[in-house]
Parts: C-alpha cells; structure tokens; sequence
C-alpha cells in the first residue's frame, strides 16, 4: 500500500516551531505561536523618555516665560516714553507761558517809561511856559508898578485920563497903555476885560465892589502885601494906599 507523501500545513509547521518577533524601538515582548497568535503590549516609558519630556516641556515654558518678560518690558518702555513725553510737553509749555509773561512784563515797563518820559517831558515843557509867562509878566509888572509910582502926587479929577490929573479908572488905563495894554475908560468895563484870579499878584488889578458884591465901583493896581496904586479920591489924590475894603475880586491883563 502506498502512501503518499502529505505537505505539512501552515498550522503545523508554526506549531512545531515557535516564532521569536522582536520589536524594534522600545516595543518589547515576544510573539509565541503555539496555536494561537498573541498580540503585543502597548509600549512602557522608560525614565530616558520621560525625563527628555519634561526637558521640552521646561524648555517651552522657559520660552513662554522670556516671551511675557520681553512683552512687559515693552510695554513698560512704552509708559515710560508716553511719561517722558508728557513731562518734555508740559515743560515746554511751563517755558513757553514764562516767556510770554516775561515779555509782557518787559513792554509794561517800556510802557510805564514811556509815560512817565512823556510826562516829565510835558511837566518840563508847562514848567518852561509858566517860566516864560512869569518872567514876561515880572517885567511887565514891575513897568506897571514903576509907571503907576511914577505918577504919585498927582491930582484926583474925575473923568481925568492923565498925564497930570486922573480918576480910578483914568489912572490904570494910563498906566497900562503905558505898556502896551488898551483898556477901556470904565470900572465895570475894565472888569470884563480882565482874567480872574483868586490870588493876585503885583501889577494885577484890584476891582471894588458896592455893597455885597455888586457893580464895580473902583478899580486900583495891586502893588503886593496889602497895598494898591490908585487914584481914590480928591482929598489923598494919586499914590500908593493901604487896601481898605475887602468886598474886591482880582483881575489880570498882563
């Protein structure tokens, strides 16, 4: 009887021999077919793997750590030249506003100098024409007075205008015209030709008045401290008097 020569199978070829797999980068475990086929483990971490994680992970938290420092320090910087710029802002206009009051302080005195300039140059200017007036007036005075002395002695005669002989009125129309200065023959007239002044100097003239204060009834020089030139009356004729009434108002022609 012949036999014949039978294949062996898969199945018993894998049974008789057993099968070692080995896994490669860390999977550890052998497969061992014996019948069944047995899957491998899940791969285990070693400490090498476990400690080059952690190094990443420091590494990328040391990474996100300089980043927040570099973002903060930015953002400090940026303060610090919003600040600086402020500060340099308000300086600049502190300088600014100094300036401007200082300037308008250097044209108040200007100002004020110019005014007081211009004042001492009128204060010098009146005082030059009051001294121009004064001294025109001494001298037209004193002509007056030494004219109206000139004629004491001489008679009283109403209506008289000189060169002997005068009444009140008269005599002061004499001597002014002596000068230069045209009066009218009259008191009263005389009167509204003249300047009133409340203090009288020599050679301005002297007006009486009747009653309280009325018509003017007389009319004299004023020779100084309390005297006149005039022409009173019959009895003392022409000649330097002593006032004698204080009902009078002063006038000037000179």
């Amino acid at each position: 009887m012949s036999h014949k020569h039978r294949r062996p199978n898969t199945i018993s070829r894998i049974s008789r021999q057993p099968l070692h797999l080995g896994v490669a980068a860390g999977v550890a475990g052998t497969v061992a077919v014996t019948g069944t086929l047995v899957a491998s483990a899940a791969p285990v971490p070693t400490a090498a793997s476990e400690t080059n994680l952690a190094s990443v992970n420091f590494a990328a938290s040391d990474a996100s750590q300089r980043t927040l420092e570099k973002k903060f320090a930015a953002e400090r910087a940026a303060v610090a030249r919003k600040l600086a710029a402020e500060k340099l802002a308000a300086e600049k206009l502190a300088a600014k506003k100094a300036k401007a009051a200082a300037a308008k302080r250097a044209a108040a005195r200007k100002a004020a100098a110019l005014r007081a300039a211009e004042a001492r140059k009128q204060a010098a200017s009146r005082s030059n024409s009051i001294g121009r007036t004064d001294e025109r007036m001494s001298r037209s005075a004193a002509n007056v007075l030494s004219i109206a002395a000139a004629q004491q002695g001489d008679r009283y005669a109403y209506g008289g205008t000189g060169p002997d002989s005068f009444d009140c009125s008269g005599f002061t129309q004499y001597v002014f015209g002596k000068v230069g200065i045209w009066l009218p023959h009259s008191s009263g007239a005389q009167r509204s030709m003249a300047r009133r002044v409340s203090s009288p100097q020599p050679g301005d003239l002297v007006f009486v008045h009747n009653g309280g204060g009325g018509s003017v009834s007389h009319v004299a020089i004023y020779a100084g401290s309390g005297y006149w030139y005039e022409a009173s009356n019959p009895s003392t004729g022409v000649g330097k008097h002593r006032a004698w009434s204080s009902n009078v108002s002063y006038g000037r022609v000179l």
